[in-house]
């Protein structure tokens, strides 16, 4: 028999930031941003039950997890000095990638691989004609952290299918027709306890398009990166 609400804290976990996993989850108090992590519903205890569907979230505080298969649980308990972030064994961006403007304050925690999924891409990504063939991912997180007003660039690559949780702060992201930023068409709001839908469109199972896009930050913000990396063979 599996172990239920085996717990552990993420590599994000520190003086700012809460952050742990949750796996097998049963009738567990849980306090922060809950995303659930999984194919399955999670159940929310309550008069009426309440639902969070796969790879969504929502916001506990002292709620009670009925059901899941896989939850993170992340929370700010106190937004004081929260800029010493960058600090705490988190990187500035640039650090990792070269090309990344040398005056754009975005800063990035540690990754952590938290367990293995197969599913469905193209039904992930919500796509009008699915194709029936499943895919095994591994689930990586890691935090992003930026003050107000930070223009976390616009790009449109990725290896991975890519969600995001909003934590802590207002923002949003915006979706381009083009790399210069110049001609804005959609934009997604992201606050506290949002994980959008998927803005990936699946081409095979590893080749995926991704419009022009980019974080911006209303307020200062904490948000978590939710990418499945599909397995080598």
């Amino acid at each position: 028999m599996t172990e239920e609400n085996r717990s552990r804290r993420l590599s994000f976990d520190g003086k700012y930031i809460q952050a742990s996993l949750v796996e097998t989850v049963r009738d567990y108090d849980a306090n922060g941003v809950v995303t659930n992590l999984s194919n399955e519903a999670m159940i929310v205890d309550g008069g009426v039950s309440g639902v969070v569907p796969p790879w969504k979230s929502t916001i506990l505080r002292g709620g009670t997890i009925a059901r899941a298969e896989r939850v993170s649980i992340v929370d700010v308990p106190d937004a004081t000095n929260l800029g010493g972030i960058m600090f705490d064994g988190w990187d500035w961006f640039g650090n990792r990638l070269t090309e990344f403007p040398r005056t754009t304050p975005l800063f990035i925690s540690k990754h952590d691989v938290v367990g293995q999924v197969a599913l469905n891409p193209w039904r992930f990504s919500n796509h009008p004609e699915p194709r029936d063939e499943t895919v095994h991912y591994d689930i990586q997180l890691n935090l992003w952290w930026a003050p107000a007003k930070t223009d976390a660039v616009i790009h449109n690559t990725h290896s991975f299918l890519e969600i995001h949780t909003q934590i802590f702060g207002l923002g949003r992201i915006q979706i381009f027709h083009d790399q210069a930023g110049e001609n804005l068409y959609r934009e997604i709001s992201t606050a506290p306890g949002d994980t959008h839908d998927p803005i990936v469109r699946v081409a095979d199972t590893r080749h995926y398009t991704y419009p022009w896009h980019r974080g911006w930050t209303d307020e200062d913000c904490v948000w978590m990166a939710i990418e499945l990396h599909p397995k080598t063979a």
